[in-house]
């Protein structure tokens, strides 16, 4: 028996987590507002387009606990279909159709949850109480010149963490994507220095340029700029050896529960000429398919207090450290949790500049 690395995980609950793409919400039904069923944190939502404001609620009728998600839209109201009830964007029953002439039960309620779009993703909070946390950072999302495609929505069986480590893990190149994302004669990576700012965890590398010799037209080597907002999100800024544009990757991973996560990206460019997106989401597909299996081969999905760690492995052990720090400091109340969350510690002299 292991011991997982964050025993206590209701402090995820205060951060923002991505649960679809508009796009899919969209195709979830004919009208295009939905509904749709998802799951964060092991509790089951329902999302949908409600006269236009995009909303998430415990996917439960307060009635006899038909599930939301398989009732209908109607104009601004999500129906249930067992019974027939509708309710409002916060979760309110307003309509009973077997007595609407009786007072409606104050307990008629399906738990309305904050919800925002941004970079055409859902966002939901389950707990709102503190609000101290914000929808993660994203460079590139309304910079001109760049173009931003959103890929659809992966689901892996392994835990948020270990999607989050297996992005930024320095040491995996060579041996999981030689040939395709890097080159494995140079299997010693480096220890970058890693700083914590508002948030985040910032850190840069720069790849040997003599890689591109070895490597796909399309692969993105250049200067890599990593800025990792706490818990799941990643954004990569890549400063391409090859022509010296900009290629970001954007990424998250939102839990669906503690051993399997849904995985968001979105690939920002340059603008250019004859440059298609399906090349690009091609790759990027190549290189999951590459991590897929060894990283859901991990056991247990959840991150080990027991795995064994070197100087090499900087990046996630700081990032372990952070987590940890975060469950118990949340256990203290908001004052903690903030200071743990907010507080700066510099590694490096000075930060890269994106």
């Amino acid at each position: 028996m292991t011991r997982p690395l964050i025993e206590d995980r209701s402090f995820l609950r205060h951060f923002w987590h991505p649960v679809c793409t508009r796009q899919e919400l969209e195709a979830a039904h004919p009208s295009g507002r939905g509904p749709m069923a998802v799951t964060l944190l092991g509790e089951k939502l329902v999302v949908a387009n409600l006269g236009g404001k995009i909303v998430a609620m415990q996917d439960r009728c307060a009635h006899r606990f038909a599930a939301l998600s398989k009732g209908s839209v109607d104009g601004d109201k999500l129906r249930c279909n067992y019974h027939g009830w509708r309710y409002d964007a916060g979760g309110r029953a307003v309509h009973i159709p077997a007595c609407p002439e009786q007072p409606i039960p104050r307990k008629a309620v399906a738990t309305a949850y904050e919800c925002e779009v941004r970079y055409d993703l859902v966002w939901v909070r389950l707990d709102s109480s503190w609000q101290c946390t914000e929808i993660p950072y994203f460079s590139e999302w309304e910079q001109p010149g760049m173009r931003n495609v959103v890929v659809p929505s992966y689901v892996w069986n392994t835990a948020s963490e270990r999607r989050w480590e297996n992005f930024t893990d320095l040491s995996h190149f060579a041996f999981v994507h030689p040939g395709t994302l890097y080159d494995p004669a140079y299997d010693r990576p480096p220890i970058p220095a890693v700083d914590r700012v508002d948030g985040e965890m910032r850190f840069a590398i720069e790849p040997p340029p003599e890689m591109l010799e070895n490597l796909p037209q399309n692969c993105p080597i250049g200067s890599f700029t990593y800025r990792c907002a706490m818990p799941y999100s990643i954004n990569l800024v890549i400063r391409l050896y090859r022509d010296d544009t900009t290629f970001t990757l954007w990424t998250t991973s939102s839990p669906i529960d503690e051993t399997h996560c849904r995985n968001f990206l979105i690939i920002a460019r340059a603008e250019k000429d004859d440059d298609p997106d399906h090349q690009h989401i091609a790759f990027q597909k190549l290189v999951l398919q590459e991590d897929q299996p060894i990283i859901e081969s991990q056991w247990p999905a959840e991150i080990s207090m027991e795995e064994v760690s070197l100087v090499t492995d900087k990046v996630s052990n700081q990032y372990r450290k952070w987590l940890r720090e975060l469950s118990i400091a949340a256990a203290q109340g908001k004052d903690a949790f903030v200071k743990a969350l907010h507080t700066s510690v510099t590694d490096s002299a000075s930060l890269p500049t994106v």
